[in-house]
Order: structure tokens, then sequence, then C-alpha cells
């Protein structure tokens, strides 16, 4: 499988918030760092079993949410990627919408680092 088509199943995996599939794609030396943002204003770095319990919380605060892709950038075993994500609120059913910029590093086969940097629409 090719390094984008790895992206891909990954950004499958969360939209569908599987923690089966991202355990799949995931490699088990996974981070995910997430530079600072609108929703998350100190950004921060989280492992593998981090991932699963933000999955799982996102879960109680989106009723959906989906990745647009853009374009994938292929250098190596670098996929650089750029897509809109837009989710809804489960407790006011506004939609959030963030225009994103993310690195993933594979190797193995599977997602082994994630930098994502997020821009926010304004919220309404």
């Amino acid at each position: 499988m090719r390094p984008d088509e790895i992206v891909d199943r990954y950004l499958e995996a969360v939209t569908a918030r599987s923690l089966a599939e991202l355990e799949a794609i995931a490699h088990p030396e996974y981070t995910f760092r997430e530079w600072p943002n609108a929703i998350n204003p100190r950004g921060g770095e989280r492992d593998l079993a981090g991932s699963r319990a933000g999955l799982e919380h996102a879960r109680t605060l989106l009723t959906e949410h989906s990745f647009d892709v853009h374009e994938h950038l292929v250098h190596g075993d670098t996929v650089v990627s750029r897509m809109t994500w837009r989710g809804t609120l489960a407790a006011t059913g506004q939609e959030l919408v963030a225009h994103i910029s993310q690195h993933n590093t594979v190797k193995d086969g599977r997602i082994l680092r994630t930098e994502s940097f997020d821009c926010y629409e304004p919220f309404g």
C-alpha cells in the first residue's frame, strides 16, 4: 500500500471513530502532535493510548465529523495533506470547520507520527 493510501485509511479510522481500525493502522510507537489552535490553545502530544482516549471522547462531543482531503503530497515515507475538517457538536448542533495541514510519517505500512496544524473558522 502506498503511503497516501495508508493516510487515507488512517483518516477513515478516525472519521469512523473506530478503535479497532486505529489500532490496525497506527504503529505501536505512534505519536500525535497537535499544534496550538483555537480549540486547544496549548497544543499537545499524545501516544497511541492517548489517541484512543481522544477518539473515545470525540464520540461524546460530536454527532458526526468528516475530512475532505484536497491533496496529498508524498515524499518518501512522509505524506503532507491539505484538508478541511467538519464536525457537528452534539450539545448544540453547531458545525465547526477547520482547514488543516497534516504531516504523517509512515513506517512498516502504518502511521508512526502525525503532526496537525488546524486553523479553525470563527465560531458562530
